[in-house]
């Protein structure tokens, strides 16, 4: 008789290695999205920071090199909406992949992303101020 197959001890052999392999592959899977959603929160703090600045840009333009006073005049050209809350907050429009909010005092904005596509992600706030 010449059968050809496999064994039940190879079969389960086979089951053991992949079961390990799935075991340390699943955990490094799910560290690579935190990553990815961590590195995009970066991202999106340094294109907040952009526009901050290409603001202060288009503002000395606008004024003749007159710097602004303060964060809230810069705020029109970084927001979509120019009419932000008297208490310095407010989002800054990002599409809908990230939760991005601007916080202010009078010469200094803080940064701050808490969501990556609806996920909550934990990364340092930024803060931009006005060149001096």
């Amino acid at each position: 008789m010449n059968q050809k197959g496999f064994t039940l001890i190879e079969i389960i052999s086979v089951l053991v290695i992949l079961g390990i392999l799935s075991a340390v592959a699943a955990p490094k899977y799910m560290d690579l999205q935190n990553q990815a959603r961590i590195k995009s929160a970066q991202a999106a703090i340094a294109e907040t920071k952009a526009r901050l600045n290409s603001a202060y840009g288009i503002y000395l333009l606008a004024n003749n090199g007159a710097a602004p006073g303060t964060i809230l005049q810069l705020c029109a050209a970084v927001n979509d909406d120019p009419t932000l809350p008297a208490d310095g907050v407010g989002p800054v429009p990002m599409g809908d992949d990230y939760t991005v909010s601007l916080t202010f005092s009078t010469s200094t904005a803080t940064i701050t992303v808490t969501a990556v596509q609806g996920v909550a992600v934990t990364v340092p706030a930024a803060t931009w101020s006005i060149p001096s």
